[in-house]
């Protein structure tokens, strides 16, 4: 018998101690530009510019931002402007105004990129008609209550309108927000979890970043029902300083959605070693990023 553990004890450490190099040719990588805007109507243009790296040059904290880009605006179709960049912002900026409807496009060029360029039409502005609390409706899965919120707003009567719910804290002079990071529940069909899987009553939803799309509700008054914990809900007073919660609703566009999703479920998988690979959405030509214009109405939960 001893002479059995001897050898199962020699194969192991002769296999511990086999190794084969293999060598990884990475193909070479292109940069590219990333543009980004998140405009809102109302607002004048704005866009960040900046550059995709290899995985093998990254590192924590750099700075990929572009400064000397050339950004052109059009209009319809038309120049209107050369966006200038503000280093404070670290962005570029234009006099022109988002309008309800706009047509905008971007073209960006840099020393050593291609020509990055992307399309945009502006969704139109929805209002939220109303907001009704209900105290205390439920208990979520830790025994905690919930008060239902209703939320009601007017769906245009077109086909493919997209739509982000977020919940935030503001005070009055709105010199900090801050975002809802706990579960937010729904029974409501028309709400999609990040993943496109299908959710239930208990399903935990980022109150940042509610997706919605009217497939079910096209061209009618829409009624969402979300369930949000009871105390959050309460006005909070910091040494004087009063946060209320501000429902806000953002009509966007189809690209600007899926950016959002894909983004959203990559940064929260971003530390599972078992989560599949997230291809982020673009809109953007021989770049990546999106460059889109929304709507924006926001109320506040009384």
């Amino acid at each position: 018998m001893k002479r059995h553990y001897i050898a199962a004890l020699l194969a192991m450490v002769a296999l511990a101690s086999c190794e084969k190099e293999i060598t990884v040719k990475v193909p070479e990588y292109t940069p590219l530009l990333v543009v980004n805007s998140d405009t809102e109507v109302g607002d004048t243009m704005r866009v960040s510019i900046g550059k995709s790296i290899s995985i093998l040059k990254f590192k924590k904290g750099q700075d990929l931002s572009i400064r000397d880009a050339q950004v052109l605006l059009l209009k319809s179709g038309k120049v209107v402007d050369t966006m200038k960049y503000d280093a404070t912002l670290n962005n570029y900026n234009s006099k022109t105004i988002a309008e309800d409807g706009g047509r905008y496009e971007v073209k960006v060029n840099a020393p050593g990129y291609q020509e990055a360029s992307a399309a945009t039409v502006v969704p139109s502005f929805v209002k939220i008609e109303n907001i009704q609390r209900i105290p205390k409706a439920r208990l979520d899965v830790d025994g905690l209550p919930q008060d239902e919120l209703r939320i009601t707003f007017k769906d245009p009567a077109t086909l493919g309108d997209y739509y982000i719910l977020s919940f935030t804290k503001d005070n009055t002079s709105g010199d900090t927000t801050m975002y809802y990071s706990s579960c937010i529940n729904t029974v409501d069909a028309s709400i999609e979890s990040v993943s496109n899987e299908q959710i239930d009553q208990n399903t935990c939803l980022n109150g940042n970043a509610i997706f919605i799309r009217d497939a079910l509700f096209n061209g009618t008054t829409k009624e969402l029902r979300v369930f949000i914990n009871s105390t959050y809900l309460e006005p909070y007073n910091n040494g004087g300083v009063v946060y209320r919660v501000i429902a806000a609703l953002q009509h966007v566009t189809e690209d600007y959605f899926k950016y959002r999703k894909t983004y959203q479920f990559a940064t929260e998988n971003g530390d599972n070693p078992f989560a599949e690979p997230t291809n982020i959405h673009t809109n953007v030509k021989n770049g990546y990023g999106v460059f889109s214009v929304l709507s924006y109405d926001a109320a506040e939960v009384k």
